[in-house]
């Protein structure tokens, strides 16, 4: 069980509570992807999502949640 809850408690979460703000940016991040490949085939379609995204990487280095540094 230390397994599943050792990262969630050192941010301060409950496992459940990690796995729905991991599922949460898992969408967000999906659903920009989507979009930004529309706005590839279709340049005149500019979606929002960039803003969006830019946002929520913002929002998290706030909480300083403790997360690996992407470039490791």
């Amino acid at each position: 069980m230390k397994l599943f809850t050792e990262h969630p408690n050192s941010v301060g979460e409950t496992y459940l509570q990690h796995c729905l703000v991991a599922a949460k940016v898992s969408l967000k991040l999906s659903v920009a992807s989507l979009a930004q490949l529309v706005h590839a085939i279709f340049p005149f379609f500019n979606p929002p999502y960039g803003t969006d995204v830019c946002s929520m990487i913002e929002y998290l280095e706030s909480k300083k949640r403790g997360a690996r540094n992407c470039n490791e």
